[in-house]
């Protein structure tokens, strides 16, 4: 009986994420990453329609010391789990940002050819629109986009399995600013 009381308890101690609720704890969050969740801010990624797991799994690594930048995690450190549910809830139901019209179609070209030899589309979606915990990468910020693979490839970021750590590792940079493009084309 004890095991039964203890199993049920331990089910419900953690709420359904909850998009309203989000929306209101999100709003320090919108000084940077916008009010939408497009950042008007270069450098600093757009969070609107991210699945939401993606951003729930940012702000853990964030807290825990395990992902640094733009001091993430400070606000990370003061946010319960709910808290990072609930606004990944609400940024993942927000419209996708825009596709960039008019980027250079050699670039978007290179950039397609790079993602589809690199097999991007088996974890982050056919028109790499992010799935599960795998983020979002279609109308990325393309100096967010560079800043991160960049990183990824010199080890000062790593991420939650080696996987993309592996990949970016063989990618030169000029590879790396197409594949930007590209993805910054996509809706």
């Amino acid at each position: 009986m004890a095991f039964f009381f203890l199993a049920l308890t331990t089910s419900y101690a953690t709420a359904a994420p909850d998009a309203v609720a989000g929306q209101a704890k999100a709003q320090l969050c919108a000084a940077c990453h916008g009010e939408n969740g497009v950042s008007a801010i270069p450098g600093t990624p757009h969070l609107a329609a991210q699945p939401q797991l993606s951003i729930f799994y940012q702000l853990l690594q964030f807290r825990d010391q395990r992902r640094k930048g733009g001091g993430m995690e400070a606000i990370a450190a003061t946010l319960s789990e709910q808290d990072m549910r609930d606004i990944a809830a609400h940024y993942a139901k927000l419209p996708a940002p825009p596709a960039h019209a008019g980027g250079d179609a050699a670039q978007i070209t290179r950039g397609q050819q790079i993602a589809q030899q690199q097999y991007c589309s088996s974890c982050h979606g056919a028109q790499l629109q992010g799935q599960k915990h795998v983020p979002r990468l279609s109308g990325q910020s393309s100096e967010y986009f560079i800043a991160q693979l960049r990183n990824l490839r010199s080890g000062v970021r790593a991420d939650m399995d080696g996987t993309m750590a592996s990949a970016a590792r063989s990618l030169t940079d000029e590879e790396i600013e197409a594949m930007a493009v590209y993805a910054r084309s996509l809706p």
